[in-house]
């Protein structure tokens, strides 16, 4: 498997703005300790494995947030390891903040081996399992790719998967408030 750490900018997504629409709060759990007067409407959580990928969907998501003038507060939160350990933090961050809604960005490269068959279906199944667990939406944007060049297309500005899960993400929080 491959730890992409390309830092080719000119396919990848940069933040737009310093001052957004929303509330962003960039969770350092050892600071942030507010949980009982502040609602976080999104957690974002994004692996360290692949972290030019990753941020570049991170990127694109908030910027397309910016975009749409989401108004709500979204948290997001470097988590360490790869795609395989997502779930399990993922779990422990929805049960502490209790969003609404919450995105999960890793990427998974396909090596050499079938230990990349494995991780995809795992972590895909645990994203799924989680998610009815916790009776909170939670989209799956780990990307499970052929090649780096896959993953920097997806993630970037070619097909830009984050601007994706942000619309996604304005979707079901619009349909939610119908149930």
């Amino acid at each position: 498997m491959s730890n992409i750490d390309n830092s080719d900018t000119n396919t990848l997504i940069s933040s737009i703005s310093s001052k957004r629409s929303y509330t962003l709060i960039d969770l350092d759990l050892n600071e942030y300790k507010d949980t009982s007067d502040s609602h976080i409407d999104i957690v974002v959580l994004y692996s360290n494995y692949n972290l030019f990928i990753n941020r570049s969907i991170l990127n694109g998501y908030l910027n397309e947030l910016d975009i749409k003038k989401f108004l709500g507060k979204v948290a997001i939160i470097k988590v360490p390891g790869g795609a395989f350990e997502l779930p399990v933090l993922a779990s422990r961050i929805i049960n502490k903040y209790n969003p609404k809604i919450s995105l999960i960005i890793g990427c998974i490269v396909k090596g050499d081996t079938k230990h990349y068959d494995f991780l995809s279906q795992t972590v895909t199944n645990a994203i799924s399992t989680l998610s009815l667990q916790k009776n909170t939406p939670i989209l799956n944007g780990v990307l499970t790719v052929e090649s780096d060049q896959q993953a920097m297309d997806r993630a970037g500005k070619k097909l830009n998967k984050g601007s994706e899960y942000a619309n996604v993400t304005l979707e079901i929080l619009e349909f939610s408030k119908k149930l």
